[in-house]
């Protein structure tokens, strides 16, 4: 009797938790695109399929790098 308590206590509060982190994902706002400032003041924004954005992650990146050590 005391197991199946347990057994029933376990199974809502991983049906909670299960509910909780769906509703968390379906909630996510959608990854933000790309933005860099220019030297005129002016912000452009790059979309996710647009080619210079994976040059500039990349670059990014290089530059995250050589700052750490590579690390």
């Amino acid at each position: 009797m005391k197991a199946r308590n347990v057994a029933l206590v376990a199974a809502a509060a991983g049906a909670v938790a299960g509910l909780v982190c769906w509703r968390r994902r379906s909630a996510r706002a959608p990854e933000p695109a790309v933005q860099f400032g220019s030297a005129d003041g002016s912000v452009q924004t790059l979309g996710r399929s647009d080619p210079l954005t994976i040059e500039l992650e990349t670059l990014a990146a290089d530059v995250r790098d050589s700052l750490t050590g590579g690390a």
